[in-house]
């Protein structure tokens, strides 16, 4: 049974810190066994939307960036760009842009922060999932290891954040994360089409769109899914299906697996926060990003060698926890302890498909051993 090490979110003392805390429990999972001497350790966390109040404060990445330089690895904090071109965070200048706002900088958290899908998203590796290829940020090719840091907290199409989609969606390249939300490729409603011709001006690919009978038309081979097309086009004439709940969650558990046969389990460590629990993900909330209320009480961190693992005692520790008066869990009648949370918030949703694939896969086990650590 995998172990899954746990620390909670009191504080005594100093030597009871959340950042002490944080240093002994990777530790105690392995941090250690995971990084060789002049590795490029990659930790990959999440850096917030515009205008969100809850992502992973950057000190509880400084903590790990400095172990990661006392056993002699090389720490880069990654992360890509968001889905669409024109997203807040489309592009690398822009996320990094939101990254400075929110204390991410280079001189905050000690270690250099890199865009791994490049300047616009476009840099892409397909990797090979147990049910299909996945294209995974290019910049991965340079991973001798990987930390992954996740705020963990709900989602609006799989239920629930945390390693899984970390790895998994926040790993992908642009055009890999619009094959994780989208069927197929934008199509264009010729009735709708007014000929103006705003989408060939946008699009970054030459050749993806092109004029046929005096309508655009995409070209799926060549497209990339940066949907600047479809934010462009005034008459709406230029459509994509996003694909449904389960859907989203079997991509994920393909996209996952396949991100770790790629760099490698025994190269990998995986740690959730469990603090400031929201109901929606950090760039999940629309417009520019917003934050509510916790649905629950800051509970601690977790950490394991097993994503899978890992995300199910994130969600346990979770529903096990009373609901916060006034939050999410309030308006849904989830608020005594042992009431599942996600699944009151998001009832057509089942939280536990992506972990059973995964466990399907090989990537993880769904039962595991909690290990407290001081």
């Amino acid at each position: 049974m995998t172990r899954v090490y746990f620390t909670d979110a009191r504080s005594r003392s100093s030597k009871e810190s959340l950042i002490e805390k944080l240093g002994r429990l990777t530790a105690a999972a392995g941090l250690e066994e995971v990084i060789k001497s002049g590795d490029r350790v990659f930790i990959k966390t999440h850096m917030g939307a515009p205008l969100t109040t809850r992502y992973l404060r950057p000190i509880y990445v400084r903590k790990v960036v400095d172990q990661v330089k006392t056993i002699g690895g090389v720490p880069v904090v990654v992360e890509t760009t968001g889905l669409g071109l024109f997203d807040p965070r489309g592009t690398a200048k822009k996320h990094l842009d939101i990254a400075v706002s929110h204390g991410y900088t280079e001189e905050v958290i000690g270690a250099p922060i890199q865009i791994v899908d490049g300047e616009t998203g476009l840099d892409a590796m397909k990797v090979k999932g147990p049910k299909g290829d996945v294209l995974l940020a290019g910049g991965l090719r340079e991973a001798g290891a990987l930390i992954s840091l996740a705020h963990f907290k709900g989602h609006i199409g799989v239920a629930f954040g945390g390693a899984l989609k970390n790895i998994a969606v926040g790993l992908s390249s642009k055009e890999g994360k619009f094959n994780f939300h989208y069927e197929g490729k934008p199509r264009v409603n010729k009735e709708l089409c007014n000929s103006c011709r705003e989408c060939l001006a946008v699009c970054p690919v030459k050749g993806a769109i092109r004029m046929t009978d005096d309508k655009v038309e995409i070209v799926p081979d060549l497209c990339v899914g940066c949907i600047v097309c479809i934010a462009k086009c005034r008459p709406k004439a230029i459509v994509a299906k996003r694909s449904e709940s389960r859907d989203l969650q079997l991509k994920m558990a393909n996209i996952a697996t396949a991100a770790v046969n790629r760099i490698g389990k025994d190269k990998m460590l995986f740690v959730n926060f469990l603090l400031e629990v929201d109901w929606l993900c950090d760039c999940e909330h629309y417009q520019e990003g917003w934050s509510d209320v916790p649905i629950v009480p800051d509970i601690g961190i977790v950490a394991s060698r097993d994503p899978v693992s890992l995300d199910k005692a994130s969600v346990d520790l979770v529903n096990k926890a009373p609901g916060i008066p006034g939050s999410k869990a309030e308006d849904v009648g989830a608020m005594k302890a042992g009431a599942d949370k996600f699944g009151a918030i998001f009832p057509s949703i089942d939280w536990r498909v992506p972990l059973l694939a995964c466990e399907e896969f090989g990537l993880g086990e769904t039962k595991y051993e909690l290990v407290r650590v001081l």
